[in-house]
C-alpha cells in the first residue's frame, strides 16, 4: 500500500500596510528560489522511498487554501512548507479544516529562516495537543521521512486483511483481542477453520513441482542441515507455504496467522516455520500462534522499517541488562528486502519435531528495535538494544542475545506475551505511530 503525500508551500506576501515580514521570503523572487529548492529536496524523497508526492501549489491566501481542499482530501498526508509568515496562522487553520494528517516544515538555518518559525510554539501547543495528526519538522528531512514512515505504518495497519487460520489463541486474550483490534484499528480480519485449511493442503499433491521446488531450495540455501530432517517432513513444509501463498493471491491478504501449536498439529502434522520465513523475506507478515495484538506491532514494525520482523519469546534478565530473543521461525532478509540474506541452518520444530524451521543467524553488534503490545492494545513496551550474539540453548532455534538500556524496566513493564524485533533504531518512528494509535508507548530514558 504506498502512500500518497501531498506538498504545498506557504507564500503569502504581506498585507498593507506592512511593507515586509519575518522570514526569508522578502520578495515573489525569494519565494520561487526557495519554491525550486523544495522542489529538488522533494524529489530527492521520492526517490529513496516508496512514498507519491504530488501537489507543489503555492498558497498565498485563505480562499486559495480552502480551494485547494478537494484536491488534497484525497491523500494520506500533507507536507506543509510554511515559506511565508504573513497571515500564517489563519492559513494554517484554514489548512487543518482538509482534516487529512499534516506536517508543518520549517527550515532554521544560519542566516535564513521561514517566516512560519514564529509561530511554532503557538502551533506545538495549541494544534498538536489538540489534534494528533498534525505534527512539526524543523530542518532535517530525516524526522520527515521518520515521521511519514509512521503514518504510512498506520495506514496500513488500518488498511490491513488478514487471515487467520484457527481461533485467535485464547492465551493472548483470543477473540476478545481480535475483536478489540478491528474496532480500534479496523483491519479486515477472515477466519478459516483447521478444517478447511486441511483441505486445502490435501487438494495439493506432495509432489506438485513447486512444492518441491520450495523444499528444495530451503535445504539448498541452508549451511547444514540437521540429520532428523527428511524429504516427507520437508515437502509437508513447503506445501504449507504454496498453499497460504495461493489464498494470499486469490483474496488479497496483507498478513496472516495460525494457531499452529493447537488441534491443527493433530491435522497437517506440521508447522508453518518455513512457509513463515519465506512469506516475511517477500515482506507479507506472519504471525505464529494466532497472536493477534503482536500481529498489530508486526504491521506497524514491518511498515516503519520497511524490513520483515522477527516474533519471539522475550527472556528478560534484569540485573545484567540483557533480553534472549528465540523463536522456531525467523526471516533471513532481516537486514531489509533487497539485501543479502542471514545465514541459517535448516532444523526442525524444537518443540513438536514436525516441520522444517531455519535456526537464523541474526548479525552481532546490530542495533535492532524490540517491542510489544498489551493484549488489550492500550500500552506498548519498547527498547532499542544490539545484538551481543547468537545462543544455542536448548530452547526454540532462532535465537539471539541483546544488550538493552534497563532490562529492570522491561520487566516490569511487560505487556504481551511475544514480543517483535526488527533491526535498526526505530523508536522515534514508534512512538509517533503509537500516538496516532491513541496508544501509550513506555520505553526506558535513553531509548
Amino acid at each position: 500500500m504506498n502512500m500518497k503525500v501531498g506538498w504545498i508551500v506557504l507564500g503569502k506576501t504581506q498585507d498593507e500596510p506592512y511593507v515586509d515580514q519575518w522570514g526569508l521570503m522578502k520578495s515573489e523572487k525569494d519565494l520561487q528560489e526557495e519554491y525550486s529548492t523544495i522542489e529538488e529536496e522533494v524529489g530527492g524523497i521520492e526517490e529513496e522511498t516508496d512514498f507519491q508526492f504530488f501537489g507543489g501549489d503555492i498558497v498565498r491566501n485563505i480562499p486559495e487554501a480552502l480551494d485547494l481542499a478537494e484536491k488534497y482530501n484525497g491523500c494520506d498526508v500533507v507536507v506543509v512548507f510554511a515559506v511565508s509568515g504573513a497571515g500564517t496562522r489563519k492559513l494554517l487553520n484554514a489548512l487543518t479544516t482538509y482534516g487529512v494528517p499534516m506536517i508543518f516544515f520549517n527550515k532554521i538555518e544560519e542566516n535564513r529562516i521561514y517566516g512560519h518559525a514564529l509561530y511554532q510554539q503557538w502551533y506545538e501547543k495549541d494544534a498538536v495537543e489538540e489534534f494528533k495528526e498534525v505534527d512539526l519538522a524543523i530542518n532535517d528531512y530525516g524526522k520527515l521521512v521518520g515521521k511519514l514512515k509512521a503514518h504510512r505504518a498506520v495506514k496500513n495497519l488500518e488498511e490491513s486483511k488478514i487471515l487467520c487460520v484457527g481461533e485467535p489463541n485464547d492465551f493472548f486474550k483470543g477473540g476478545l483481542a481480535a475483536r478489540a483490534a478491528v474496532d480500534k484499528f479496523r483491519p479486515a480480519i477472515d477466519y478459516m477453520s483447521f478444517e478447511t485449511f486441511n483441505e486445502k493442503l490435501e487438494g495439493k499433491s506432495l509432489e506438485d513441482e513447486e512444492v518441491v521446488e520450495v523444499k528444495d531450495q530451503f535445504l539448498e540455501g541452508a549451511e547444514t542441515i540437521t540429520d532428523e530432517v527428511d524429504k516427507e517432513t520437508g515437502l509437508k513444509s513447503a506445501r504449507v507455504y504454496v498453499v497460504l501463498k495461493e489464498l494470499i493471491e486469490e483474496k488479497g491478504y496483507d498478513g496472516l496467522t495460525i494457531n499452529c501449536l493447537s488441534g491443527i498439529l493433530d491435522l497437517v502434522d506440521t508447522t508453518p516455520c518455513l512457509a513463515f520465513q519465506r512469506l516475511r523475506d517477500e515482506g507479507t507478515p506472519a504471525v505464529c500462534e494466532a497472536d493477534i495484538p503482536q500481529l498489530v506491532t508486526t504491521i506497524l514494525l514491518r511498515y516503519i522499517a520497511d524490513k520483515p520482523t522477527f516474533i519471539n519469546d522475550p527472556i528478560i534478565v534484569p540485573d545484567e541488562n540483557k533480553v534472549i530473543v528465540a523463536h522456531c521461525t525467523a526471516p533471513t532478509k532481516m537486514a531489509g528486502f533487497d539485501e543479502e540474506a542471514e545465514c541459517y541452518d535448516a532444523s526442525l520444530h524444537h518443540e513438536t519435531k514436525l516441520g522444517l524451521a531455519p535456526s537464523v543467524k541474526f548479525r552481532e553488534g546490530q542495533e535492532v528495535t524490540l517491542a510489544g503490545v498489551s493484549h488489550d492494545f492500550d500500552e506498548m513496551v519498547a527498547t532499542g538494544g544490539k545484538i551481543t550474539r547468537n545462543t544455542d540453548y536448548h530452547i526454540c532455534i532462532s535465537q539471539a542475545e541483546l544488550e538493552v538500556e534497563d532490562a529492570k524496566f522491561l520487566f516490569d513493564n511487560f505487556k504481551g506475551f511475544h514480543w517483535v524485533l526488527v533491526y535498526g533504531d526505530w523508536m522515534e518512528e514508534l512512538k509517533k505511530a503509537v500516538d496516532l494509535l491513541g496508544m501509550e508507548l513506555l520505553y526506558p530514558e535513553g531509548s
